[in-house]
């Protein structure tokens, strides 16, 4: 059965939802209002249905249904926000929330440990938790092996500028962790309608525009011909931190697919004598 609980961020209530595999998922209006951001709604059109999720939670009120996201949800939605605020937020989130939750099940305060330990069911329950990590320990430890290349990935998305050209944008996503050169990451938004050539330069696919992945920069300056008149430079098809998170996601993606997809059958592999 999840289990609800409701922690406090800075005075900002924030509640976590968490599953029985002790997997957290966060209400989406708290995020957003943590890290300062006004529309949550808004936000949450702009997710991956992979990222958000419905769930139904009881308030004095009567059953309330509330959105919310999970680990990589969360992530995107701090990206979305350059206020000190958030940044705070994300510090709390991977270095005192997660891991108490991954230890523990739950994210266990004095306050919240002096309570537990008055209950002798909780008390059992910790115990039988404790016998159980030692067992899940290994698991765990291969679940942070796989989530820090992308935790720091996510770290550095939140240090990179708000627009990117291509260039900039391969180089950051390489020092993340998913090496790509500035022509191979070009061929890559042709080849899945991100971008395409208008003239001497690229332009974004209305899709990728209105979700703010991609935007169109105006020259800040002119050329000039030969006979003296000027002429406006083609505009530049800059990335946004928000699209350069997908990047990450969908390439990184698909170079694992390509790794685990391979059929043994074509193996040239010789005959024994």
């Amino acid at each position: 059965m999840d289990e609800l609980v409701n922690l406090d961020f800075e005075g900002t209530p924030v509640r976590v939802i968490t599953a029985d595999d002790g997997t957290p998922r966060w209400a989406l209006s708290d995020v957003c209002a943590a890290c300062g951001i006004g529309n949550s709604r808004d936000v949450a059109a702009r997710l991956d249905d992979r990222q958000k999720g419905v769930v139904t939670i009881d308030t004095l009120g009567g059953p309330q249904k509330i959105t919310v996201v999970n680990e990589d949800g969360l992530y995107d939605v701090i990206l979305d926000s350059r206020k000190p605020a958030a940044r705070r937020f994300r510090k709390w989130v991977t270095s005192d929330v997660l891991p108490s939750i991954r230890k523990h099940g739950a994210y266990m305060t004095p306050d919240t440990i002096r309570a537990a330990l008055a209950d002798p069911d909780t008390i059992i329950m910790l115990a039988t938790r404790l016998k159980e990590e030692a067992a899940q320990r290994q698991e765990a430890q291969e679940q942070v092996r796989r989530l820090t290349p992308k935790a720091r990935a996510y770290e550095d998305f939140c240090e990179a500028p708000d627009l990117l050209t291509v260039r900039d944008a391969a180089s950051t996503l390489t020092t993340a962790g998913l090496p790509i050169r500035e022509s191979e990451l070009r061929a890559w938004m042709l080849d899945h309608q991100w971008i395409y050539r208008k003239e001497r330069g690229y332009r974004p696919y209305a899709a990728h525009k209105d979700a703010g992945h991609l935007r169109l920069v105006p020259p800040k300056r002119s050329g000039r011909h030969r006979d003296g008149t000027r002429f406006a430079f083609e505009p530049t098809c800059k990335i946004t931190r928000r699209g350069l998170t997908l990047l990450y996601q969908r390439i990184g993606a698909e170079r694992m697919h390509d790794q685990l997809d391979y059929n043994p059958d074509t193996l040239d592999i010789p005959e024994g004598d």
